[in-house]
């Protein structure tokens, strides 16, 4: 990157017919000039092709890095279905339960009435079916709208469905529980 008027001056000195060493000191020192100068330019061009790869690096992380999230994304995707899917499992797996227990209990309660020995023992009996019936239906209820909730694919659904899930199970265990209360 000599200048114009460099190139000029050691021109001038090299077309003389006799040179001094005054003349090649100053060549010399021209040509040294020149060569500090294009250094001073090729140590900038290099800073800024560093600062130029460390943004590469940078974006190069950054693209790595959503990669690893969008993976991430998809496996929890994938194991939120499979939760749905068991989810869907156990609640058509407790509708049927209610529908036997429905079909018991009514199975039952005539058979229960027709074999009381004592007035208080058939009144008892009676709150006892009621109360079953009751739980049955809050317990049908509780079904439906985890059926409702589980077609809503949210993450809020499956904590409010694994919620509902315990309140059916707890329910279903008084229902065996009062069942077992009843003499016959």
């Amino acid at each position: 990157m000599a200048s114009t008027s460099t190139n000029e001056s050691i021109s001038t000195i090299l077309a003389k017919p006799t040179k001094t060493s005054d003349d090649l000191q100053q060549i010399i020192n021209q040509w040294h000039d020149d060569l500090l100068k294009n250094e001073d330019y090729l140590l900038q061009y290099a800073n800024e092709l560093n600062q130029k790869q460390q943004m590469l690096n940078k974006t190069t992380g950054s693209f790595i890095q959503t990669q690893n999230l969008l993976s991430n994304l998809e496996e929890n995707l994938q194991q939120f279905q499979i939760s749905i899917q068991t989810l869907t499992k156990y609640n058509n797996e407790l509708e049927d339960n209610i529908e036997q227990l429905n079909t018991e209990s009514k199975n039952l309660l005539p058979n229960l009435l027709s074999n009381l020995k004592t007035e208080h023992d058939r009144s008892i009996t009676y709150e006892l079916m009621e109360s079953v019936d009751n739980h049955l239906n809050e317990l049908e209820q509780t079904m439906k709208q985890l059926n409702q909730i589980l077609q809503i694919n949210t993450d809020k659904s499956i904590l409010k469905t694994t919620d509902d899930l315990q309140t059916c199970f707890h329910d279903i265990q008084n229902l065996q529980d009062s069942i077992k209360q009843i003499k016959i």
